[in-house]
């Protein structure tokens, strides 16, 4: 009874805003269609590096936590595209739709999805946590997210230009993405020992750091929504329901599997699982639509499994904090 009690409480207090918010930017993005890509670049551009630049200064996360999560993310890539390939030889995928199936898999939302998760899940737990341990939480994520960055605009736009043209210029598209000189920066503060409790002193500065920083999880959920609303959907049932169970069910698998096999617990393992549990990553509608490679699957995908992550994420959630 118990556990029911947890899950349904986790259903309500992490899922239950995160749906009212993204139902928010869908409405937003049905009224205006232009809304999504404005709040897109607001997202990228602006909340996001604010947001990692202050969580990571807030977080006790040190080198050594930092070189496991790459290691553990460089790990799940490599497992779940095994799974994808597998998977695309069995239905006999064409060279386009090869290249957008494994991205649907590998390519997870770890920004505008699985931080809010984070933020939510452990700033409201059971019996309370602190915030240096949420911003922790969150920091993991951050990482999590970087290493995510680079999968998707270096090893997810190779396999998207695999099927259908050149792919030379895809590396550099990661070095125009602000949050990876956000988080060098804070990483960089972190390593000569300037702390969040140094900067709170210049509160010109730091004060609009923590506005903006907070702004992030409501505006990155109604900006999912909005995208959300402008997908076409394709006429490819088995097809999906693949990518969903290799997303949304594989994915968390692997993510424990290699989180026992590393012996990783507390809330290092805990995020690690519940992130890789997240839905399709938007990324990958972004390199199938630079390189012409199937976006119409690769957006029902996300549209999907954002939907169905509703449902498997909270029981995620609830098993990673109760046995992890």
């Amino acid at each position: 009874m118990d556990y029911l009690h947890e899950l349904a409480r986790i259903v309500y207090s992490v899922m239950g805003p995160i749906v009212i918010l993204v139902g928010a930017g869908y409405l937003v993005g049905r009224r205006i269609p232009a809304a999504a890509e404005v709040l897109a670049k607001i997202i990228l551009y602006l909340l996001v590096p604010v947001f990692v630049f202050h969580n990571i200064l807030s977080s006790p996360l040190d080198a050594a936590e930092g070189g496991t999560i790459v290691l553990f993310s460089a790990l799940v890539l490599v497992v779940l595209f095994g799974v994808a390939r597998l998977l695309s030889l069995v239905r006999r995928h064409d060279r386009p739709l090869r290249g957008a199936f494994a991205n649907t898999i590998i390519l997870y939302n770890s920004a505008n999805f699985a931080l809010p998760v984070m933020f939510l899940a452990y700033a409201a737990s059971a019996g309370g946590r602190s915030e240096a341990e949420t911003s922790h939480a969150v920091a993991i994520q951050v990482v999590v997210g970087a290493c995510q960055g680079l999968a998707a605009y270096v090893f997810g736009a190779f396999l998207a230009a695999a099927g259908s043209g050149p792919v030379g210029h895809a590396a550099v598209k990661i070095f125009k993405i602000p949050f990876i000189y956000a988080l060098a920066a804070a990483l960089v503060l972190k390593h000569l020992g300037v702390a969040a409790a140094d900067l709170e002193t210049v509160t010109i500065l730091w004060t609009p750091v923590g506005l903006i920083s907070a702004a992030f999880v409501p505006m990155a959920l109604m900006t999912l929504g909005a995208q959300m609303a402008c997908v076409r959907f394709v006429r490819a049932p088995v097809d999906l329901g693949l990518a969903l169970v290799g997303r949304l069910v594989v994915g968390p698998l692997v993510g424990l599997a290699l989180v026992m096999m590393m012996g990783l617990h507390g809330t290092l393992g805990q995020v690690l699982v519940i992130g890789v549990a997240g839905p399709t990553a938007v990324a990958s509608v972004v390199v199938a639509i630079e390189y012409r490679n199937r976006p119409d699957f690769a957006s029902s995908a996300v549209f999907l499994s954002t939907l169905a992550a509703g449902l498997t994420v909270p029981l995620v959630i609830f098993l990673a904090q109760a046995f992890l």
